[in-house]
């Protein structure tokens, strides 16, 4: 594991600094094997975690519409990452057991709270900058639906408590959670303010996010 946490870490400074050289070729390179490493580390995922692994395909997707450079692909790139979302949340749910549905009756709302108090400001946040903005009004639908999936991630995630061990609960939870800040950021950066280190932010959240979900789940 910390040969291929050395290996993880190398790839997504890479990226990083490519990015910040303005060596886009090296971007190429980079950016999609951040997630073509995980998958082919994780290949027997396919049988004992598929939803989560096709949802990590997904991601891929995600990835490479919004490297690339000259075309506004801002949406293809959100429709992916959604779908991902939505896979993940459907992996999580199956690691749900009658004693943590049990629990959850009670608690449901406790784990939930936090994620719909963040989503509804973060949307309070934006929706001038979106959907006063001519130019862009028409996205805010889309990031609302957007948001809705990406928060509801976090609770999923939430949810598993009393049904995992704590290992793999926090690791799951804390991935959900740095997903959700790395998303935030790219929408900050996009709509409301631009600012030099958002790149650095974005993807030393999301390649530590995608690490720690992607292992977490399985984590004895």
């Amino acid at each position: 594991m910390r040969l291929k946490l050395l290996i993880y870490t190398a790839i997504v400074v890479a990226e990083i600094a490519c990015g910040y050289a303005g060596i886009w070729q090296g971007v190429y390179l980079f950016k999609p094997l951040i997630m073509l490493s995980l998958l082919f580390w994780t290949r027997d995922y396919l049988k004992t975690y598929p939803w989560l692994w096709m949802g990590m395909w997904f991601g891929l997707g995600g990835d490479i519409f919004l490297m690339i450079r000259g075309k506004d692909l801002f949406v293809a790139g959100l429709g992916s990452f959604l779908v991902m979302q939505i896979l993940y949340i459907v992996a999580f749910s199956k690691t749900l057991t009658p004693e943590g549905k049990k629990d959850l009756r009670s608690t449901w709302w406790r784990r939930a709270l936090p994620f719909a108090v963040y989503g509804l400001s973060f949307l309070a946040i934006l929706h001038q900058p979106i959907a006063g903005n001519t130019a862009s009004k028409g996205l805010w639908v889309p990031v609302v639906a957007y948001s809705i999936c990406l928060c509801s991630m976090g609770v999923a995630a939430a949810f598993r408590k009393g049904s995992v061990n704590n290992g793999s609960y926090s690791w799951v939870l804390v991935g959900a959670v740095l997903f959700i800040l790395s998303d935030s950021t790219i929408a900050l950066n996009k709509f409301l303010q631009h600012f030099e280190t958002a790149s650095l932010l974005i993807m030393t959240t999301y390649a530590a996010a995608q690490w720690l979900i992607v292992w977490g789940i399985a984590k004895k």
